[in-house]
């Protein structure tokens, strides 16, 4: 509620009641975002073995060999747009530790940090939206990066096969 519309809305409660949400919708979000960052990184695993195999073929089939100017640089663009992915799957499944590795307040990384008595305190603080929250923001980081590592894939294969067009002829 804007300041304009509290000053204007008249006697009574200024601002709206919490939801309430129950245990099983809270188990429920908590299901569906871990769920998802679980298959991103499934698939992320599963890109990163595909992406090895055109690499390795690559290397193998150039290594040696006398290739014209223009196959010489869409081998290379299209080699390097495929180390570019690799490095971008390995980011799709490099662990989120937060700020100084010490992850968000209610996360086992925070607990590392707490002594017994501490966390103790920590666990009657109910942050389940809290957390939800900042796994989503995980899971939707995850995503846009491996969506954006299959578009460079699919640009290097691209210049790959160019290349091999480009060699044949």
């Amino acid at each position: 509620m804007t300041t304009e519309t509290q000053q204007t809305a008249g006697p009574g409660p200024t601002s709206e009641p919490e939801p309430v949400v129950s245990e099983d919708q809270w188990a429920a979000a908590r299901t569906d975002v871990t769920t998802e960052i679980a298959r991103t990184d499934a698939k992320a695993g599963a890109l990163l073995s595909g992406l090895s195999l055109p690499l390795a073929v690559l290397i193998a089939a150039v290594q040696g060999r006398e290739l014209s100017a223009p196959v010489t640089v869409l081998v290379g663009l299209g080699g390097g747009g495929l180390v570019v992915a690799l490095v971008m799957v390995l980011l799709v499944v490099r662990p989120a530790l937060g700020p100084q590795g010490r992850g968000s307040k209610g996360s086992f990384l925070h607990w590392a940090e707490c002594s017994p008595t501490e966390l103790a305190a920590e666990l009657t603080v109910d942050r389940r939206a809290e957390r939800i929250v900042t796994l989503s923001r995980i899971a939707r980081r995850k995503h846009k990066t491996l969506r954006q590592t299959i578009h460079v894939t699919i640009g290097a294969l691209a210049l790959l096969a160019g290349a091999l067009l480009a060699g044949l002829i």
